[in-house]
């Protein structure tokens, strides 16, 4: 891939933010909804769902380009119409797919993000109309596009002009029949080596059955996807399209009251949500699992910490160990850093001279070890000795 160039290409990530929601954050941002707009109440239960899962944004396709023209092809205007007033019942976004340049016109203005499906990836005169929108776009890899042709795809937008764009890993075709797709996980950490672009999942499309969509969804997360494109339907025996890849309600809750777990152990998080009495239980298990999350962060920055001081300590003489003049300079340093972020002062202030007493007391100890162990040395080659 030595001749690829993203237009926009930085050392720094691409975070887009729509409507108060951020996408390529430390937040993992969670979409669901069927695969097909199908009735204003379908689409009320969808949106009460998501909203109770701690989802940030409504799915739902309007136009449905299938396989089959015998397919049940979508409701068009009339489910834009339900998809958007259910958003907004529940204060989400949403978010559908685009065909066609008639169908960009219909929805340009009343979604807050736009969708290129997989079958659309290389419909470059498409593409570009979209590069002169200033709207988000989830770009979804081809059925059997490689990663290269994806983000060249990409750059369609970007070139044109926008550069709010969101891939989507939804798998590929490969010869496996076990699974729909072939969920391709190793492209989220490509496609974030050779872009700064944000990367989502949609493990459904991948998986097109339903007992896999949570094991993938975590393992998407853990490979670093900034976010899940997850189908759910309200009774999913009775969907007009990927019944089968659709999760029940239920399931969709469960799943994201278990996302944060995975997302702590990446040093990102997943705040569930919840309603009525249930919702001060599950928002103080998300918090705590935000907290369990930093936590973990704040020791593994302490064990790197100590790792460094253990060197440090090495290229200091025994009597030098303990310098009061850095000590001081650092604290002060780290309160002013601190009250910058609304820290407390004198939380920095009993905290670090904990550390620093620790670490001077590791560094002596290391010293009189090595001490006695090269004196232990020397008493075994007597003066004279051969």
């Amino acid at each position: 891939m030595k001749d690829l160039r993203l237009a926009g290409l930085s050392n720094e990530r691409s975070i887009i933010k729509v409507n108060g929601v951020t996408i390529g954050g430390k937040e993992i941002i969670l979409m669901g909804g069927p695969c097909a707009v199908e009735s204003s109440k379908q689409m009320s239960q969808s949106a009460e769902t998501v909203k109770k899962a701690g989802g940030k944004i409504l799915r739902g396709g309007v136009f449905k380009p299938r396989t089959s023209p015998y397919s049940f092809q979508g409701l068009g205007k009339e489910g834009l119409n339900y998809l958007v007033q259910a958003a907004k019942e529940q204060d989400l976004l949403c978010v559908t797919e685009v065909i066609d340049t008639p169908s960009l016109e219909l929805i340009a203005d009343k979604v807050d993000i736009i969708q290129i499906g997989a079958r659309n990836m290389q419909n470059f005169e498409l593409l570009k109309l979209l590069g002169k929108i200033d709207k988000p776009i989830i770009l979804k890899r081809g059925l059997s596009a490689t990663i290269e042709e994806w983000l060249l795809a990409a750059e369609y937008i970007l070139a044109a002009g926008n550069s709010q764009v969101i891939l989507c890993e939804r798998g590929i075709r490969t010869y496996e029949p076990s699974t729909r797709n072939t969920l391709d996980l190793s492209a989220v950490g490509v496609a974030k080596e050779l872009s700064h672009l944000p990367v989502i999942v949609d493990p459904s499309h991948a998986a097109g059955r339903r007992d896999l969509i949570s094991s993938l969804s975590k393992a998407a997360i853990a490979a670093g996807a900034d976010g899940l494109l997850i189908e759910m339907h309200p009774n999913p025996a009775e969907a007009t399209s990927d019944g089968s890849q659709s999760l029940y309600p239920e399931q969709f809750v469960q799943l994201a009251r278990e996302l944060g777990t995975v997302a702590g152990a990446v040093n990102r998080f997943f705040a569930c949500g919840g309603q009525g009495d249930e919702e001060t239980l599950e928002t103080l298990e998300s918090l705590r699992i935000q907290i369990d999350g930093i936590d973990q962060t704040i020791i593994e920055s302490l064990a790197a910490r100590m790792q460094i001081v253990r060197k440090v300590g090495d290229q200091k003489r025994l009597d030098c160990v303990k310098d009061a003049s850095r000590e001081k300079e650092i604290i002060q340093r780290l309160v002013n850093f601190g009250t910058e972020l609304q820290l407390s002062p004198e939380l920095v202030k009993r905290i670090y001279p904990l550390i620093f007493e620790f670490a001077v007391q590791s560094q002596i100890k290391t010293k009189l070890a090595k001490e006695k162990e090269r004196e232990r040395d020397l008493s075994c080659y007597p003066i004279g000795s051969k």
